[in-house]
């Protein structure tokens, strides 16, 4: 388990010690499973909580898995504790999104999971039941069952072809068939170009529809040549090189190119379907 950055839990902290009364705190702690390092002598508001976070840290620091899982419970908690009732766009300055902020350059997106419902009117509504934090970049090995922040992005959209693909193609990565990952990575990044190209007037009744997908969005100037079209357009021509080929691909070239699909695909979902 990743180690979060102080920054990370600097904000959380902060945060907690400003929305929670001192009685709160301690039963909040004991959620997240930092009661052991709560101090037992007198002690203010802020000084409870930079002592628990801080001894917490410093158990982490030194590989403690216990006082990791604790800590990013913790931030999840605050987290939760502050995410808006119901589903829309996060206003900035406020303090999920500058925990938000700050858990994505740790590598992690904030997600938070809202269901429909109607009220006894038969009016729909959004709840929120929870949320999670999920890695950015592609899914450590051994592989777990967490998803990634990319596959929750897949399954919000529907994208049913473009998730099986991904998960095949670690899952044939981490089993070093690398030739297989790189199939279908190339499967997925094209289920990625053409499911937003087609939300932008790109019609296709065929597969290997990829190449021109890619052109529909640089000739309509919706990702110009400077403006990330040379990028993808030259990832694309990349999945066509040593690809599913006995032989012709390695595990340094095979993972790179999972690194690089998996920012690609993110890059255009965060820039064509954000989360409204």
């Amino acid at each position: 388990m990743k180690l979060l950055s102080s920054p990370v839990i600097g904000c959380a902290a902060e945060i907690a010690k400003d929305i929670h009364p001192k009685e709160e705190l301690e039963l909040l702690f004991m959620k997240a499973g930092l009661d052991s390092f709560v101090p037992t002598d007198p002690y203010t508001k802020a000084e409870l909580v930079i002592r628990t976070v801080r001894g917490a840290q410093q158990q982490a620091a030194d590989a403690d898995f216990a006082a990791r899982k604790a800590l990013y419970e913790f931030v999840r908690l605050i987290a939760e504790r502050t995410a808006p009732s119901e589903q829309g766009d996060i206003p900035t300055g406020t303090p999920f999104w500058r925990l938000s902020e700050a858990l994505r350059a740790d590598g992690f997106d904030l997600v938070a999971e809202y269901e429909i419902s109607e009220d006894t009117w038969g009016r729909s509504m959004t709840n929120l039941v929870g949320v999670r934090l999920l890695p950015l970049d592609e899914p450590r090995v051994p592989l777990s069952n967490e998803i990634t922040s990319l596959e929750h992005a897949f399954d919000r959209l529907g994208m049913t072809v473009a998730r099986n693909c991904y998960r095949q193609a670690v899952d044939n990565l981490v089993e070093q068939r690398f030739e297989a990952a790189n199939g279908q990575l190339r499967a997925m990044f094209e289920a990625v170009v053409v499911h937003v190209a087609t939300a932008h007037g790109f019609t296709t009744t065929r597969q290997g529809a990829g190449g021109p997908a890619v052109r529909h969005l640089i000739d309509q100037g919706l990702l110009p040549e400077n403006d990330g079209g040379s990028f993808v357009r030259g990832l694309w021509q990349i999945t066509h090189t040593n690809g599913s080929h006995p032989g012709t691909s390695d595990a340094g070239e095979a993972r790179f190119r999972l690194q690089a699909m998996t920012g690609a695909a993110r890059y255009l979902i965060d820039r064509f379907t954000p989360v409204q």
